[in-house]
């Protein structure tokens, strides 16, 4: 007789804001959102890493990431399951596949910028990245196609999830909000970050059943409207609508946790996601690390794109120039000023 197994549960705190996107994860997979403490020493109030101004613009897209479905989805929403796609989504877990072809023309057009190797030679920084990309791209080219048409059969589900949200938004029974990219981008420019960070209501007419829901971006009488966000509590009020009815369990009280011995489990590494903060310290170090071996880019422009390649090759992140200017500006023009 096979040992009973128990699951241990805990309890979630909920954000009070929570990205659209996020918004249609948990009415479509039960994908609950939990509160990302933040702290960066500027204060000691708790917040919420989503929509804190001091990290914009890399906190306008979620920052914690589902990298694949996992068994207990697969089972929940019987979609059927093929073994191979587990192996198949953790190798293209938090690569930007479909966008490595714009990425490879990019980095093929710019000027080159020569440096010289460990090896003494002399190469063009540029078209190695678009090479290493090229070699990326056939390799992860055809385990995204098949990752991606195992996922189609959650989309009925993401659809219909879509469809509840649209019509409680345009009833205006749920309230959206975001912020004007160009107000916040002259206001940065200007240096009125947290200024900036001003989160405007959106108007029930703003949505389609066409719209893209996963995007966190809409256009108003042409303008751009990014960080899309909704109440938590607004989700809550509606929840008999929204989220499913799970199955009854019976939970005893452990500690700070609950225990259960007929609770679902889930893959603890698919669940958790990783956050895609950018570790800026290991940026610092990097560009300190070019100085002392004289392999600076030429011009303070250039290193930062030169960066923003490091980042997503080896840090696995994509940060925006306005980021890596913001976060790094005092290095930047402290090296570049010696030079």
């Amino acid at each position: 007789m096979a040992e009973d197994k128990l699951t241990f549960l805990t309890e979630v705190e909920l954000p009070p804001y929570c990205f659209l996107s996020e918004a249609v994860e948990w009415v479509a997979f039960e994908r609950v959102p939990q509160m990302q403490h933040h702290s960066d020493g500027s204060t000691d109030e708790v917040v919420d890493y989503r929509f804190y101004w001091r990290e914009m613009p890399d906190n306008f897209q979620p920052s914690l990431e589902y990298p694949w479905f996992d068994t207990l989805e697969f089972e929940s929403l019987g979609v059927p399951v093929e073994e191979e796609y587990f192996g198949a989504a953790e190798k293209c877990a938090f690569e930007d596949v479909g966008g490595l072809p714009k990425r490879i023309a990019e980095y093929e057009m710019k000027e080159p910028s020569l440096i010289e190797g460990d090896d003494g030679k002399i190469f063009d920084l540029w078209q190695k990245v678009a090479s290493d990309y090229r070699v990326k791209l056939k390799e992860l080219g055809p385990l995204k196609e098949f990752v991606d048409s195992v996922e189609a059969g959650f989309k009925p589900h993401r659809d219909i999830a879509c469809a509840k949200l649209f019509q409680l938004l345009v009833k205006g029974e749920i309230q959206s909000q975001a912020i004007d990219y160009d107000r916040w981008d002259k206001l940065v420019d200007d240096g009125e970050y947290e200024a900036a960070a001003k989160f405007e209501d959106i108007p029930p007419d703003a949505y389609s059943l066409n719209f893209d829901w996963m995007g966190n971006e809409v256009s108003i009488a042409g303008r751009k409207y990014v960080a899309l966000r909704v109440k938590t509590a607004d989700l809550l009020r509606h929840r008999s609508f929204l989220l499913q009815t799970g199955k009854s369990i019976t939970v005893e009280r452990f500690g700070a946790y609950y225990v259960s011995g007929n609770a679902g489990r889930s893959s603890l590494q698919a669940r958790r996601g990783r956050r895609t903060v950018v570790e800026w310290p290991l940026m610092k170090s990097h560009l300190r690390q070019l100085a002392q071996s004289n392999k600076l880019p030429e011009g303070k422009e250039n290193c930062i794109y030169a960066l923003i390649a490091f980042a997503e090759k080896e840090l696995g992140k994509s940060p925006s120039r306005t980021s890596v200017q913001r976060n790094m500006a005092e290095d930047l023009n402290a090296i570049y000023a010696q030079n």
